[in-house]
């Protein structure tokens, strides 16, 4: 993709912000900026504390929200323990097609073959479009064991609390919450800050999705979009409320996908990932896109073999 299509972020920022966020997108390790970036949101949380929250009509789910079920052929870990108040939509990513015997509650279908996370939140959205202001859309992968009730839950604290981007709290049993032990389940307590939302679960605010979508194309493992792309737009924006929902807590059924798993455009995923912050260091005119190794990836990233989207 060409640089100039991103959009420009921090631009009326002082430089030492930039240069705060381009350490953490490209120049330092996850064991620097994940827990700098922890620091940094307990700061925020000081003067605008994630558990200050104003009444609101209805809370809730609303009828534009949009919740996204991946799934293989109708296969999928939502347990449906009550009726949804929103849209639902099952994204088969096998590209097959979902029965109608595997589709009981007659959900509206996307049947496209997708090798990741990354290619199905871009398909959805260009085939649904964003829901409207206000309103959140949701992205499930198909191994994530949550109950309707509880996703209904997560959308009125959503409100409640003025979050623009959030998760289910993960189990202990989840393979996250080894790596991200900021997104375990906390007893006692509605929802707590964290500094970012992962690529399984997220849900998201019209206007943060609306800011961040642009940088997704060719990534399509989505690796990079939620550590760096989610809260950079965020910050951009002036609306760094993340959280992970106590009060809808998720378990992960199965082992997460290795990194060494190569794609059909020939990258791994990390360097995906590589390519999302080089792309967001850029934007911020923190990083020269005329780099080769750059250049190398958003070619890779463009290719499309046969039968992809």
């Amino acid at each position: 993709m060409n640089p100039a299509q991103f959009p420009r972020l921090l631009q009326d920022r002082p430089e030492e912000e930039r240069r705060h966020w381009a350490r953490w997108v490209l120049g330092s390790h996850s064991d620097q900026f994940i827990p700098e970036m922890n620091e940094f949101v307990a700061n925020l949380d000081r003067h605008d504390p994630i558990h200050s929250g104003t009444p609101c009509l209805n809370p809730g789910p609303r009828a534009d929200d949009v919740i996204v079920l991946a799934c293989n052929r109708g296969r999928h870990c939502v347990v449906v323990d009550r009726p949804p108040c929103c849209r639902v939509v099952l994204f088969d990513y096998t590209g097959k097609g979902v029965d109608a015997s595997a589709n009981p509650q007659g959900w509206p279908v996307i049947s496209t073959a997708t090798e990741g996370k990354g290619q199905i939140m871009e398909e959805s959205c260009r085939q649904l479009g964003l829901p409207p202001e206000g309103h959140y859309m949701g992205f499930i992968d198909d191994d994530v064991m949550v109950g309707m009730g509880d996703l209904h839950r997560l959308l009125g604290i959503a409100r409640v609390f003025d979050l623009s981007a959030c998760q289910p709290a993960v189990s202990l049993t989840s393979s996250l919450s080894r790596e991200y032990g900021f997104l375990r389940h906390r007893a006692g307590m509605p929802l707590h800050r964290v500094p970012i939302v992962e690529a399984m679960t997220p849900f998201l605010r019209r206007e943060l999705l609306k800011l961040s979508l642009p940088f997704l194309p060719g990534i399509r493992s989505a690796y990079g979009f939620d550590r760096f792309a989610l809260p950079l737009c965020a910050a951009h924006l002036g609306i760094w409320r993340f959280a992970a929902v106590d009060a809808a807590m998720m378990a992960h059924v199965r082992p997460m996908r290795s990194q060494s798993v190569r794609l059909s455009n020939g990258l791994l995923c990390r360097e995906e990932e590589l390519l999302m912050r080089y792309r967001l260091t850029a934007t911020i005119g923190m990083f020269d896109p005329r780099n080769p190794d750059y250049l190398r990836l958003e070619d890779a990233a463009s290719s499309k073999p046969p039968g992809t989207i």
